[in-house]
């Protein structure tokens, strides 16, 4: 695995691990995007496993992440100029077209990248967020559901510094395995009030009181990674800040803006694979089950049990649905 960095015209930095198989050509390339608050080592499980199976993959850190640039302004973490200097990286490695493989933020830039630059994609993976068509009328995260009230504190420019003071308990939470609610029924629903006292970190207020707390103790939860990676995590934010991952909260007014007259739709040609768990509280099932009215060539795959960190949960799983569907031969 080789690592390089990319400057692009607009003076944006790119940091990048390459992997291919070797001794042959690559049957093609997959482009891995990463989420919020994720490292490109995210995708550790799934890159060499396709590697073996023949393809290239790159794995970026994303803008405002790890070694990659960190702009201050919001603006440059749209969708819209991330998917730009996506195509201009892209144009710089000679790649013509590529698969997107995205997870959560990651998936939502390539979600967006094929509405951006069709012609640059040939097969698109999103992983736990589910497609949102552009839309007329512009609406906050916490409108579309109650679950998505944590958007408008990482908008707010105050939890950065409130977030980067308690690091370790931010990780942690947010790493916490994620599979306590079921993605099902009515946020108001007596079930759901239950469970919202569980999870503690999804509704408006609840992650800033957490970041505010004065308690000297805290008592981590159960991770999805390890203390050993937990505090790499913790390492990595804590030299390159959070201002850059929670600008991409940041950005919902403006990407409404840029896409809201640009008459965007996904292409029925496109193959698309979504993946997604069951049990996953920021994928709410109407859209995820939604998606099949906005994109044609859909193919989904449940995972049952599993929450938001896929990548981590079934790494197994993630690495052989995606090379079943570059590849549905495999299947026979």
């Amino acid at each position: 695995m080789k690592e390089y960095n990319q400057v692009l015209t607009n003076g944006h930095t790119y940091y990048f691990v390459d992997e291919g198989p070797r001794g042959a050509a690559a049957k093609g390339t997959l482009v891995c995007l990463h989420g919020f608050p994720d490292q490109w080592y995210g995708w550790k499980h799934q890159i060499t496993p396709w590697a073996n199976a023949g393809y290239r993959v790159i794995a970026l850190h994303m803008l405002g992440y790890g070694s990659s640039d960190k702009p201050a302004e919001p603006s440059a973490y749209s969708t819209k100029s991330l998917c730009d200097d996506l195509a201009q990286l892209l144009d710089r490695l000679e790649l013509q077209t590529v698969v997107l493989v995205g997870h959560d933020w990651g998936a939502m830039v390539a979600w967006r990248f094929a509405l951006w630059h069709p012609s640059r994609i040939y097969k698109l993976v999103a992983i736990s967020v589910p497609y949102f068509s552009p839309s007329q009328e512009y609406r906050r995260p916490s409108d579309i559901s109650p679950w998505f009230g944590y958007h408008e504190y990482f908008a707010d420019l105050v939890s950065t510094k409130e977030i980067e003071n308690r690091l370790d308990v931010f990780l942690s939470t947010l790493f916490k395995a994620s599979s306590r609610r079921p993605a099902t029924g009515n946020p108001q629903s007596s079930q759901a009030e239950e469970t919202r006292k569980k999870v503690s970190i999804l509704f408006k207020g609840q992650i800033q009181a957490l970041m505010t707390s004065e308690e000297s103790t805290f008592e981590p939860p159960s991770m999805v990674i390890s203390q050993e990676e937990l505090a790499e995590y913790v390492l990595d934010f804590t030299k390159g800040g959070m201002n850059g991952p929670l600008s991409y909260y940041r950005t919902d007014r403006i990407r409404h803006e840029e896409e809201k007259d640009a008459s965007l739709s996904i292409s029925t040609n496109l193959p698309v694979l979504f993946i997604y768990g069951t049990r996953d509280p920021t994928c709410i099932p109407a859209y995820a089950e939604g998606t099949a009215s906005h994109v044609e060539n859909l193919t989904v795959v449940r995972l049952e049990g599993i929450g938001h960190w896929v990548l981590l949960d079934e790494p197994d799983r993630v690495v052989k649905e995606v090379l079943a569907f570059l590849n549905p031969q495999s299947r026979l």
